[in-house]
């Protein structure tokens, strides 16, 4: 919330008391402009009757889970998701952070795992990052078009995104293989101008260039 509200991000552990509220404004691409009321609830145990009152009356929900710490995410998928699926909301939107995505390399819970379960449960996914502002800005504007537009499918559009971005990778790499070629052809016409001639060639080009003589007629004595 810290890193979306204020683009910061707070490098030291700081549990939520009862509930932090804050408010944010965002304007999506299409133009509309979608306010955030953003209610952080403690997820201690002794705090979990008080939470109840702030998100039973939700609009959106969002799941966070950290994918170095598998005990995390079946903490949200067999708990969190099971104290809010009953909200009574209309139109209820569920999304789910994969939050630490920048800690990539101590993963323990796979992409595909995350949004297999985001599918089943028709909720929003997106691999974040609070460290590095990776992943927020998409996930708050992918839950604003759900809100503006209750069909809008986040798999479909993401699928187009990734269509979109191979494209243009593939087309990045075919102009960088086609600079390439270009590249390598000049420097190999540079090469053959100021490369000597063999001496092959030069005899060949002196033999070429002398001065064609007939030969002598045969004389009546038979010598040359």
């Amino acid at each position: 919330m810290a890193q979306f509200i204020e683009n910061k991000f707070e490098e030291e552990f700081v549990s939520s008391l009862t509930t932090q509220y804050r408010r944010k404004k965002i304007q999506l691409v299409s133009g509309e402009d979608v306010t955030f009321d953003i209610y952080d609830t403690a997820g201690q145990e002794k705090y979990r009757a008080i939470a109840k009152l702030y998100y039973k009356n939700a609009r959106v929900v969002i799941l966070v889970y950290d994918i170095t710490d598998i005990k995390s995410f079946e903490a949200m998928k067999n708990y969190w998701y099971e104290q809010v699926k009953d909200i009574q909301t209309e139109n209820l939107i569920l999304a789910i952070a994969a939050n630490k995505s920048d800690l990539y390399e101590e993963r323990q819970v796979q992409n595909e795992t995350g949004e297999e379960f985001a599918k089943s449960i028709n909720a929003i996914f997106v691999e974040t990052s609070a460290k590095n502002d990776s992943g927020i800005d998409k996930l708050f504007e992918n839950i604003g078009y759900k809100i503006l537009d209750p069909n809008f499918n986040f798999y479909d559009e993401e699928e187009e995104r990734r269509k979109k971005y191979k494209n243009k990778k593939k087309k990045e790499e075919e102009e960088e293989e086609g600079n390439l070629k270009i590249t390598t052809i000049k420097a190999e016409n540079n090469e053959k101008k100021e490369k000597p001639q063999n001496i092959e060639q030069r005899e060949s080009f002196r033999v070429t260039n002398k001065t064609f003589k007939e030969p002598k007629k045969n004389s009546k004595s038979g010598c040359c």
